[in-house]
């Protein structure tokens, strides 16, 4: 058993909870939280929820999690972006280079018969243009009708223009796969606010875009995280690793996630559709 397992474990029974009691405050599973204490990190799904299933524990056994994070910081899995190797890197673009090199006389082939394509397509459209519009052969003068007179009790005032219709955000469950969305009409706005809050216990969440996190942290039990979203984003995810008290928001409108979560980490995929 490990030092920060030992205190956690001691902690837990200085409360009076058991494994059972625990598992039911946190929403971890019994096994994750034994795994915990006997210093196991290698049965968890990922360095992602040892440290988010380890904040939970110490903050339901009144410990200081990030302070616990802190003095057992070597004991504790380091979260780790992977970075891609320089030699890969190189011998990708030397075998995309050569690609591109033998297939040349093809590609010049077709960017040829293209452009011949689009000169003959917009010639006939041309002439289609002519033979609609035939110039007139007859020289009969129209005569001039004269226009009506405006009553004299009648409103000179033009009419307003009717305003266009604000298109408001609508999110959908994919047909296919409950933990993903679609969302429209994301360009209405230049601004998004993504709000996160757990309800009856804490959550450790992360927010990822196309280019990296966006956001990442604990949300405590009763309050809410207020993220703002970029309006060129075609898609980003939020991750939780206690999925049943989790609530999402996008500018007031909730996201439609099932009532009822299997597990406790689950992982919500936004696809924007414009």
């Amino acid at each position: 058993m490990s030092e920060l397992g030992q205190k956690l474990r001691t902690a837990r029974m200085e409360q009076g909870y058991t494994i059972d009691d625990l598992q039911k405050r946190t929403k971890i599973q019994k096994r994750y939280l034994l795994a915990i204490e006997e210093g196991r990190f290698d049965n968890l799904p990922g360095d992602f929820y040892v440290r988010a299933f380890i904040k939970q524990y110490a903050e339901c056994v009144n410990l200081d999690s990030e302070q616990l994070l802190t003095e057992y910081s070597s004991e504790v899995p380091q979260l780790q972006v992977p970075e891609e190797s320089p030699v890969r890197s190189i011998v990708r673009k030397e075998s995309l280079f050569h690609n591109l090199r033998r297939h040349l006389p093809q590609i010049s082939i077709l960017a040829i018969v293209l452009i011949i394509v689009v000169l003959v397509g917009l010639t006939v459209l041309r002439m289609q243009k002519q033979n609609a519009n035939p110039i007139p052969h007859s020289t009969k003068i129209e005569e001039k009708v004269p226009a009506k007179k405006t009553p004299k009790n009648a409103s000179s005032t033009p009419k307003p223009a009717a305003k266009p219709q604000e298109q408001k955000l609508e999110i959908k469950i994919d047909a296919n796969d409950s933990n993903k969305f679609n969302i429209t009409n994301w360009k209405t706005s230049n601004q998004h606010t993504l709000k996160l809050s757990a309800t009856t216990s804490a959550a450790w969440i992360t927010v990822r875009g196309a280019n990296g996190n966006i956001w990442q942290g604990l949300v405590n039990a009763g309050t809410e995280k207020e993220v703002p979203l970029d309006n060129n984003l075609t898609q980003f995810q939020v991750q939780t690793g206690n999925a049943p008290v989790t609530d999402l928001t996008v500018n007031d409108f909730k996201v439609p996630v099932a009532s009822k979560q299997t597990g406790t980490v689950h992982t919500y995929t936004m696809n924007i559709k414009e």
